[in-house]
Protein backbone atom coordinates (compact mmCIF):
# COMPACT_ATOMS: atom_id res chain seq x y z
CA UNK A 1 0.00 0.00 0.00
CA UNK A 2 1.42 3.52 -0.70
CA UNK A 3 1.05 6.15 1.24
CA UNK A 4 1.78 10.02 1.12
CA UNK A 5 3.35 11.61 4.04
CA UNK A 6 2.14 15.48 5.36
CA UNK A 7 4.82 17.95 7.44
CA UNK A 8 3.76 21.11 8.61
CA UNK A 9 6.40 23.25 9.75
CA UNK A 10 5.51 26.03 12.49
CA UNK A 11 6.79 27.96 14.43
CA UNK A 12 6.10 26.41 17.80
CA UNK A 13 5.39 22.41 16.42
CA UNK A 14 6.45 20.34 13.35
CA UNK A 15 3.33 17.93 12.51
CA UNK A 16 3.80 14.93 10.74
CA UNK A 17 0.79 12.87 8.89
CA UNK A 18 0.82 9.50 6.90
CA UNK A 19 -2.42 9.54 4.69
CA UNK A 20 -3.99 6.27 3.48
CA UNK A 21 -5.42 5.96 -0.12
CA UNK A 22 -8.40 7.55 0.65
CA UNK A 23 -6.96 10.30 1.57
CA UNK A 24 -7.32 10.12 5.39
CA UNK A 25 -5.00 10.75 8.19
CA UNK A 26 -3.62 7.08 9.36
CA UNK A 27 -0.95 8.94 11.63
CA UNK A 28 -0.03 11.66 13.32
CA UNK A 29 2.64 12.76 15.11
CA UNK A 30 3.98 16.58 16.42
CA UNK A 31 7.53 17.56 17.64
CA UNK A 32 8.75 21.09 19.15
CA UNK A 33 10.49 23.15 16.15
CA UNK A 34 14.35 23.08 17.50
CA UNK A 35 15.40 26.32 18.71
CA UNK A 36 19.05 27.35 17.43
CA UNK A 37 20.07 27.25 13.48
CA UNK A 38 16.97 26.89 11.49
CA UNK A 39 18.64 26.55 8.83
CA UNK A 40 20.26 23.28 9.89
CA UNK A 41 18.30 22.14 13.20
CA UNK A 42 14.92 21.77 11.54
CA UNK A 43 16.38 19.36 8.45
CA UNK A 44 17.69 17.38 11.01
CA UNK A 45 14.16 17.42 12.32
CA UNK A 46 12.68 16.49 8.97
CA UNK A 47 15.06 13.78 8.27
CA UNK A 48 14.54 12.14 11.62
CA UNK A 49 10.86 12.04 11.46
CA UNK A 50 11.29 11.11 7.52
CA UNK A 51 13.41 8.19 8.74
CA UNK A 52 11.15 6.83 11.22
CA UNK A 53 7.98 7.01 8.98
CA UNK A 54 9.77 5.09 5.82
CA UNK A 55 10.88 2.87 8.61
CA UNK A 56 7.16 2.08 9.64
CA UNK A 57 5.13 2.49 6.38
CA UNK A 58 7.88 1.58 3.59
CA UNK A 59 6.35 2.80 0.29
CA UNK A 60 5.85 6.29 0.58
CA UNK A 61 4.92 8.06 -3.23
CA UNK A 62 4.92 11.31 -2.34
CA UNK A 63 5.76 13.66 0.66
CA UNK A 64 3.45 17.62 0.60
CA UNK A 65 5.56 19.64 3.63
CA UNK A 66 3.64 23.27 4.71
CA UNK A 67 5.65 25.64 6.24
CA UNK A 68 6.03 28.74 7.84
CA UNK A 69 7.42 31.53 5.84
CA UNK A 70 7.39 32.86 2.18
CA UNK A 71 8.19 29.77 0.05
CA UNK A 72 9.15 29.40 -3.50
CA UNK A 73 7.10 26.89 -4.56
CA UNK A 74 9.15 25.83 -7.47
CA UNK A 75 12.36 25.63 -6.30
CA UNK A 76 11.19 24.83 -2.79
CA UNK A 77 13.31 27.83 -0.99
CA UNK A 78 12.21 29.31 1.95
CA UNK A 79 12.50 33.10 0.79
CA UNK A 80 11.73 35.17 3.67
CA UNK A 81 10.40 34.27 7.06
CA UNK A 82 10.29 37.15 9.69
CA UNK A 83 11.55 36.66 13.63
CA UNK A 84 8.62 33.76 13.56
CA UNK A 85 11.80 31.14 12.53
CA UNK A 86 15.16 33.28 12.83
CA UNK A 87 17.82 31.62 10.16
CA UNK A 88 15.42 29.61 8.40
CA UNK A 89 15.81 31.97 5.27
CA UNK A 90 17.23 29.74 2.52
CA UNK A 91 16.49 26.40 3.71
CA UNK A 92 15.12 24.18 1.06
CA UNK A 93 13.38 21.22 2.38
CA UNK A 94 12.08 20.29 -1.04
CA UNK A 95 15.53 19.97 -2.48
CA UNK A 96 16.96 17.67 0.74
CA UNK A 97 14.12 14.89 0.92
CA UNK A 98 13.94 14.45 -2.98
CA UNK A 99 17.73 14.28 -2.67
CA UNK A 100 17.93 11.96 0.15
CA UNK A 101 15.38 9.70 -0.38
CA UNK A 102 14.04 10.04 -4.24
CA UNK A 103 10.52 10.69 -3.36
CA UNK A 104 9.05 13.64 -4.86
CA UNK A 105 7.88 16.48 -2.64
CA UNK A 106 5.17 19.24 -2.95
CA UNK A 107 5.76 22.08 -0.67
CA UNK A 108 3.70 25.44 0.04
CA UNK A 109 3.44 28.42 2.64
CA UNK A 110 1.71 26.78 5.56
CA UNK A 111 -1.58 29.07 5.51
CA UNK A 112 -1.63 28.82 1.88
CA UNK A 113 -1.52 25.00 2.23
CA UNK A 114 -4.59 25.54 5.00
CA UNK A 115 -6.27 27.21 2.58
CA UNK A 116 -6.59 24.30 0.31
CA UNK A 117 -6.87 22.20 2.87
CA UNK A 118 -10.30 23.70 4.49
CA UNK A 119 -11.54 24.14 0.56
CA UNK A 120 -10.87 20.53 -0.02
CA UNK A 121 -12.44 18.90 3.28
CA UNK A 122 -13.08 21.95 5.61
CA UNK A 123 -15.02 25.07 6.37
CA UNK A 124 -14.28 26.64 3.04
CA UNK A 125 -15.91 23.70 0.89
CA UNK A 126 -18.07 25.42 -2.30
CA UNK A 127 -16.72 28.42 -1.71
CA UNK A 128 -13.98 29.96 -4.53
CA UNK A 129 -13.22 33.27 -3.17
CA UNK A 130 -12.36 33.61 0.31
CA UNK A 131 -9.72 34.61 2.55
CA UNK A 132 -8.00 32.02 5.17
CA UNK A 133 -5.94 33.41 8.62
CA UNK A 134 -4.47 31.65 10.68
CA UNK A 135 -3.61 32.83 14.45
CA UNK A 136 -0.70 30.95 16.02
CA UNK A 137 2.60 32.22 16.81
CA UNK A 138 2.68 34.83 14.07
CA UNK A 139 -0.18 35.76 11.73
CA UNK A 140 -0.75 34.59 8.36
CA UNK A 141 -3.26 34.77 5.41
CA UNK A 142 -4.07 33.68 2.11
CA UNK A 143 -6.36 34.82 -0.52
CA UNK A 144 -7.78 31.94 -2.42
CA UNK A 145 -9.68 32.20 -5.24
CA UNK A 146 -10.40 30.02 -8.74
CA UNK A 147 -9.39 26.91 -6.86
CA UNK A 148 -5.95 28.03 -6.57
CA UNK A 149 -4.23 30.03 -3.69
CA UNK A 150 -3.41 33.59 -4.65
CA UNK A 151 0.50 33.80 -4.84
CA UNK A 152 1.42 37.25 -5.71
CA UNK A 153 4.12 38.15 -8.22
CA UNK A 154 6.77 37.16 -5.89
CA UNK A 155 4.99 34.39 -3.48
CA UNK A 156 3.96 36.96 -1.08
CA UNK A 157 0.67 37.76 -1.36
CA UNK A 158 -1.64 37.63 1.85
CA UNK A 159 0.99 38.06 4.38
CA UNK A 160 -1.19 39.79 6.22
CA UNK A 161 1.09 39.96 9.65
CA UNK A 162 3.04 42.75 8.51
CA UNK A 163 0.16 44.95 7.98
CA UNK A 164 -1.53 47.54 9.90
CA UNK A 165 2.20 49.08 11.34
CA UNK A 166 1.73 51.45 13.94
CA UNK A 167 4.50 53.81 14.08
CA UNK A 168 3.90 54.68 17.69
CA UNK A 169 4.42 51.44 19.20
CA UNK A 170 6.65 50.31 16.43
CA UNK A 171 4.55 47.19 16.22
CA UNK A 172 2.54 45.35 13.27
CA UNK A 173 -1.06 43.50 13.07
CA UNK A 174 0.87 40.25 14.46
CA UNK A 175 3.02 41.55 17.13
CA UNK A 176 -0.44 42.83 19.12
CA UNK A 177 -3.07 40.22 17.58
CA UNK A 178 -1.41 36.69 17.51
CA UNK A 179 -1.71 33.63 19.90
CA UNK A 180 1.62 34.62 21.25
CA UNK A 181 1.12 38.03 22.04
CA UNK A 182 -2.13 37.32 23.72
CA UNK A 183 -0.32 34.15 26.20
CA UNK A 184 2.30 36.75 26.76
CA UNK A 185 -0.06 39.26 28.25
CA UNK A 186 -2.38 36.81 29.59
CA UNK A 187 1.03 36.20 31.53
CA UNK A 188 1.65 39.07 32.54
CA UNK A 189 -1.68 40.77 33.50
CA UNK A 190 -3.72 37.83 34.94
CA UNK A 191 -3.04 36.56 38.55
CA UNK A 192 -2.38 32.66 38.88
CA UNK A 193 -2.53 32.11 34.74
CA UNK A 194 -0.72 29.14 33.89
CA UNK A 195 0.44 30.08 30.01
CA UNK A 196 -2.52 27.85 28.76
CA UNK A 197 -4.51 29.35 25.92
CA UNK A 198 -7.15 27.11 26.73
CA UNK A 199 -7.82 27.78 30.46
CA UNK A 200 -7.80 31.67 29.50
CA UNK A 201 -10.71 31.10 27.34
CA UNK A 202 -12.24 29.08 29.81
CA UNK A 203 -12.11 31.10 32.79
CA UNK A 204 -13.55 33.70 30.40
CA UNK A 205 -16.63 31.47 29.83
CA UNK A 206 -16.79 31.60 33.62
CA UNK A 207 -17.26 35.22 34.52
CA UNK A 208 -13.55 36.00 35.08
CA UNK A 209 -13.83 39.88 34.05
CA UNK A 210 -10.17 40.07 33.66
CA UNK A 211 -9.29 37.22 31.39
CA UNK A 212 -12.73 38.76 29.20
CA UNK A 213 -11.31 42.25 29.15
CA UNK A 214 -7.90 40.76 27.85
CA UNK A 215 -10.11 38.74 25.26
CA UNK A 216 -12.10 41.65 24.39
CA UNK A 217 -8.78 43.96 23.67
CA UNK A 218 -7.11 41.31 21.66
CA UNK A 219 -9.93 40.31 19.51
CA UNK A 220 -10.42 43.98 18.55
CA UNK A 221 -6.80 44.24 17.25
CA UNK A 222 -8.28 41.18 15.39
CA UNK A 223 -11.15 42.58 14.33
CA UNK A 224 -8.72 45.43 12.46
CA UNK A 225 -7.00 43.18 10.21
CA UNK A 226 -10.38 41.13 8.99
CA UNK A 227 -11.45 44.53 8.41
CA UNK A 228 -8.90 45.65 6.04
CA UNK A 229 -9.20 42.27 3.99
CA UNK A 230 -12.80 42.66 3.81
CA UNK A 231 -12.66 46.52 2.55
CA UNK A 232 -9.20 45.16 0.13
CA UNK A 233 -10.81 41.87 -1.23
CA UNK A 234 -14.44 41.23 -0.64
CA UNK A 235 -14.27 38.11 0.44
CA UNK A 236 -17.21 35.21 0.64
CA UNK A 237 -15.78 33.94 3.89
CA UNK A 238 -12.73 34.26 6.30
CA UNK A 239 -11.78 30.79 7.87
CA UNK A 240 -9.54 31.54 10.97
CA UNK A 241 -7.76 28.48 11.91
CA UNK A 242 -5.12 27.98 14.08
CA UNK A 243 -5.83 26.23 17.50
CA UNK A 244 -8.06 29.01 19.18
CA UNK A 245 -10.15 27.97 16.42
CA UNK A 246 -11.39 25.65 18.43
CA UNK A 247 -13.23 28.36 20.59
CA UNK A 248 -15.63 28.85 17.76
CA UNK A 249 -18.35 31.05 18.36
CA UNK A 250 -16.69 32.14 21.78
CA UNK A 251 -13.96 33.91 19.44
CA UNK A 252 -16.17 34.88 16.38
CA UNK A 253 -18.46 37.02 18.47
CA UNK A 254 -16.55 39.67 19.50
CA UNK A 255 -14.53 39.67 16.09
CA UNK A 256 -17.99 40.14 14.82
CA UNK A 257 -18.97 42.63 17.26
CA UNK A 258 -16.19 45.10 16.92
CA UNK A 259 -15.66 44.60 12.93
CA UNK A 260 -18.95 47.24 12.87
CA UNK A 261 -16.39 49.83 14.10
CA UNK A 262 -14.04 49.62 11.39
CA UNK A 263 -16.63 48.90 8.37
CA UNK A 264 -18.99 51.51 6.55
CA UNK A 265 -22.61 50.31 8.12
CA UNK A 266 -24.12 48.08 5.94
CA UNK A 267 -21.19 47.36 3.49
CA UNK A 268 -19.57 43.73 4.76
CA UNK A 269 -21.60 40.65 3.69
CA UNK A 270 -18.68 38.23 4.22
CA UNK A 271 -19.07 35.99 6.98
CA UNK A 272 -15.93 34.65 9.45
CA UNK A 273 -16.27 30.89 10.74
CA UNK A 274 -13.57 28.84 12.34
CA UNK A 275 -11.55 26.07 10.29
CA UNK A 276 -13.04 22.76 10.56
CA UNK A 277 -9.63 20.94 10.33
CA UNK A 278 -8.35 22.85 12.90
CA UNK A 279 -4.37 22.15 13.43
CA UNK A 280 -4.50 19.66 10.34
CA UNK A 281 -5.83 21.84 7.86
CA UNK A 282 -2.15 22.66 6.58
CA UNK A 283 -1.89 19.09 6.34
CA UNK A 284 -4.60 18.66 4.80
CA UNK A 285 -3.84 20.98 1.91
CA UNK A 286 -0.26 20.19 1.73
CA UNK A 287 -1.14 16.82 0.05
CA UNK A 288 -3.46 17.41 -1.62
CA UNK A 289 -1.37 17.64 -4.85
CA UNK A 290 -1.20 13.54 -4.84
CA UNK A 291 -4.99 13.23 -4.43
CA UNK A 292 -5.87 15.80 -7.03
CA UNK A 293 -5.77 13.68 -10.19
CA UNK A 294 -7.45 11.01 -8.47
CA UNK A 295 -10.18 12.98 -7.88
CA UNK A 296 -10.75 14.63 -11.35
CA UNK A 297 -10.56 10.97 -12.28
CA UNK A 298 -12.96 9.59 -9.83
Amino acid sequence: MEHVIGMDVGGTEIKAAVFGPDAQIIYHQKVPTPAGEANVRIPETICGMMNSLKNRYGDIRGVGISTAGVVDTESGEILFAGGTIPSYKGTNLKKLIEERYGIPVSIANDVNAAARGEWWKGAARGSDHFFCMTLGTGIGGCMFSSGEPVLGAHYRAGEIGHTLYDKHTATTYEQRASMSVLMRRATQEIKGFSGDGFELFERARKGDAACSRLINSWTEEIARGIAEMILFADPSIIVIGGGVSEQKQFLLDPITAHLEAYLPSGFSQTVLVTAELGNKAALYGAVYPYFKSEMECG
